[in-house]
């Protein structure tokens, strides 16, 4: 049990610490790590353990892997592309280093951009205010990259002020409605991770969302996908933290 203790802790290490290398480090990062540093001191420690404390280390480490299995599994399922025809696609903002998009908002671009071009009478809100180490707005930087590919600035509708998923959607809302734009349905492109956190604060706003997805590098999947946990449990329970 020693052994199969600290393999598993260093292959949990392992997963959640090359994102690092990858410029991603987050709360799925930090409980990723902690999870694999328990097994593995417990599989080091293992002879010096009581036989009690034994038991209940190796229930932790076999229940918490099927149970963390098993919400990724749950997460990634959900972000399955299930978008067709909406008359309104809403991008979900992502890092912008300067000037310059990050990887995963590129993707999520990409994924808009395909549902752009099979519904040319649909328009696209683009979210995202500008945080620390961005010199434009996420929202801007995504109707350039769309403008250079064919997309007209009239169908784009820019939300420059949200800084979070919430805001994203409900700045979204107030913008389609003062253009008249009423829709039950929306399409929300973002990453695959992303996408039942979001369909959760859509139906907060009353929209039934329909998901275009993007795909992330599957070494970085683990930790964004722990991380989404931890944040679906704060929509849910409508948490809110200063």
């Amino acid at each position: 049990m020693s052994i199969a203790l600290i393999v598993t802790g260093a292959f949990i290490l392992l997963i959640f610490v090359m994102p690092v290398f990858y410029r991603v480090f987050n709360f799925g990062t930090i409980a990723g790590v902690a999870f694999g540093l328990f097994s593995l001191l417990s599989g080091v420690f293992w002879n010096k353990l009581s036989d009690r404390v034994q038991g209940i280390s190796a229930i932790v480490v076999v229940f918490g892997i099927i149970f963390a299995l098993k919400l990724m599994w749950d997460i990634y399922a959900a972000g399955k592309t299930k978008a067709s025809s909406q008359k309104v696609i809403v991008i979900l903002g992502c890092q912008v280093r300067g000037d310059e998009p990050s990887l995963s908002l590129i993707k999520r671009v990409d994924s808009a951009y395909r549902f752009l071009l099979k519904n040319p009478n649909s328009v696209a809100v683009l979210t995202g205010g500008k945080g620390r180490g961005e010199n434009i707005t996420e929202a801007e930087c995504m109707r350039r990259i769309l403008y250079d590919r064919g997309i007209l600035n009239q169908r784009m509708i820019l939300e420059e002020k949200s800084t979070t998923t919430d805001e994203n959607i409900r700045f979204a809302k107030k913008l389609l409605q003062e253009r008249g734009i009423e829709t039950a349905e929306i399409a929300v492109a973002t990453s695959e991770y992303h996408q039942k956190r979001a369909s959760i604060i859509c139906q907060r706003y009353g929209y039934t969302a329909f998901a275009q997805s993007s795909h992330t590098k599957p070494i970085l999947l683990p930790t964004f996908l722990v991380r989404e946990f931890f944040g679906i449990v704060k929509e849910k329970y409508n948490i809110r933290l200063k």
